[in-house]
């Protein structure tokens, strides 16, 4: 018999729920739905009012499943906010949440599980979508669609079911804020993914975090955006690369001479440069990186170089931010008297933010006598 006390219905069975028509029970809108045992909806379906709440005593003992319902029907329906709490999951296809045509709406869970799903379903357009302690047992496929401002996993188990993936973000969906997996776990076994985001998909710089991620089970853990991409920030991740804020270019048998116009005056150095292969978070062009992140922090900044400049000249070396020069990275050498080349180096601490860049600048302190970098290797590596 259901108990009605203060918009609260405890479920122990299908008989305590709104009486269905066609195939649907309607939850209430403002209405909580405590489940204390294993319910079959026995061929129904669940379509939910604004803020309907489903509730659990555990997801070890209270579940909620559809024998009959067919396995491409969605066993929850809403377009609404929808907070669930310790509960279990159980059909061909969990899940359809479209929120498109209702503002401002979020889905808020903790400690709801998804038992043999084969489609997980879909979550669309809802400002945010926070999970923890969660867990998806033998299921696959939760899908991200439309806008949505943040996605967000915590302390969550991700055990895959054979050919499937745990996780998709459509090419067509927007991540305004942040798509966030953080302290979770995915297993995924041979012929089986865990994430598949697009790279079509829009997502903000840096805005893919992965933070100690264990991956396992010998499948493919990450496809599309990848831990080099500017949209992610993997940290502390086992299984997968980690992103890094770290950028190299470099310079060989230059001939092209850096014009000096004056006598201790800066210039940037001239002639074309490559970009290092394992450059992260970081745009090339010639002396120049430019910092594309979003996270400003410190950065050092290493520059070597094999320099000529006539016989007996002082010629000094230092690092730019912004074309502006800073005298604590100055170094010098004096060429010989034979005209041989020199080598020297500098470095310096420096702060970046999203779109400061890094060049390397050269002056003679002797005379306005044009100095050939010939070789050149500039590294930037982030300090915190």
């Amino acid at each position: 018999m259901a108990v009605n006390i203060h918009n609260v219905r405890f479920i122990s069975s299908k008989g305590n729920l709104p009486t269905p028509s066609g195939g649907v029970i309607t939850l209430a809108a403002n209405f909580t739905y405590f489940f204390t045992e294993v319910v079959d909806l026995t061929g129904d379906r669940f379509v939910c009012g604004a803020n309907t709440t489903i509730l659990g005593f555990s997801s070890e003992n209270c579940r909620i499943k559809s024998t009959g319902l067919s396995a491409g029907t969605a066993l929850i329906t809403s377009e609404w906010s929808l907070p669930i709490r310790s509960i279990t999951i159980e059909h061909g296809t969990a899940l359809n949440l479209d929120a498109t045509a209702n503002s401002s709406q979020a889905l808020d869970w903790f400690g709801v599980n998804f038992t043999d799903c084969a489609t997980v379903g879909t979550i669309k357009s809802y400002d945010n979508v926070i999970m923890s302690d969660c867990g998806f047992i033998n299921s696959q496929g939760l899908t991200f669609d439309g806008t949505i401002a943040t996605v967000g996993f915590s302390n969550t188990i991700f055990d895959n079911r054979t050919s499937g993936t745990s996780i998709i973000v459509s090419a067509t969906a927007t991540i305004s804020r942040r798509l966030r997996i953080i302290y979770s776990s995915f297993i995924s076994l041979s012929g089986e993914t865990a994430l598949n985001v697009s790279t079509s998909a829009s997502v903000p710089v840096e805005g893919y975090i992965l933070d100690t991620i264990n991956f396992s089970g010998g499948g493919t853990y990450n496809t599309g955006v990848q831990y080099n991409d500017n949209k992610s920030l993997f940290v502390n991740c086992k299984g997968v690369n980690n992103s890094g804020n770290i950028g190299q270019y470099y310079m060989t048998g230059n001939a092209t001479a850096t014009t000096i116009g004056a006598i201790n005056t800066f210039v940037k150095v001239a002639g074309t440069t490559t970009v290092g292969s394992f450059t992260e978070k970081f745009t090339h062009t010639n002396n120049r990186l430019t910092y594309n992140g979003a996270l400003t922090g410190f950065y050092k900044v290493t520059a070597i170089v094999t320099l000529t400049s006539g016989n007996n000249n002082l010629v000094q070396l230092r690092i730019a931010v912004n074309g502006t020069t800073s005298a604590p990275s100055t170094s010098q050498t004096t060429t010989s008297g034979a005209g041989k080349s020199e080598n020297v180096s500098c470095s310096n601490i420096v702060s970046l933010s999203t779109n400061d860049y890094i060049e390397v600048f050269t002056a003679n302190a002797t005379g306005a006598n044009n100095i050939t970098v010939s070789e050149i290797n500039v590294i930037v590596e982030r300090l915190n």
